[in-house]
């Protein structure tokens, strides 16, 4: 059960919103729970075709990791035996931050659709620092 409400999850990603308008693109957003299940998926118009679901790979990418993506690099050695046992693709870019509540992780927020994996990543960052002050 995620700890996080409706309300904050729309309050997060307003502030997504808001960096992605500073940014000057247009994205996929996605936030899921702790078992990879999506709580709230926004794709903006104007993004690119695949980034509602470059958002989603990469939350719950983050999920399964524990971690956030881009840690890795995408030609890393490792990145084969990670896709083998997981039931969806495999994220390696930077946009995709697990959240946690009071140390355990809480879900995820994933976002893709820029050319520029730091603006995936500074979105992203917008929508996690948001809910980590709740």
């Amino acid at each position: 059960m995620t700890p996080y409400t409706t309300t904050q999850l729309l309050a997060a990603l307003d502030a997504a919103l808001a960096v992605a308008d500073q940014r000057g693109g247009s994205f996929g957003i996605c936030f899921v729970d702790d078992g990879g299940h999506v709580l709230l998926h926004v794709r903006q118009p104007g993004a690119t075709v695949g980034a509602a679901d470059s958002a989603l790979g990469k939350a719950r990418t983050a999920v399964w990791l524990g971690g956030d993506t881009g840690v890795l690099p995408p030609t890393a050695p490792v990145i084969p035996a990670l896709v083998a046992g997981v039931p969806w693709p495999v994220a390696v870019f930077p946009g995709g931050l697990v959240l946690r509540h009071e140390g355990v992780v809480a879900g995820a927020v994933g976002v893709g659709g820029s050319i520029d994996p730091a603006d995936d990543a500074a979105v992203s960052a917008a929508a996690r620092t948001l809910l980590s002050s709740r």
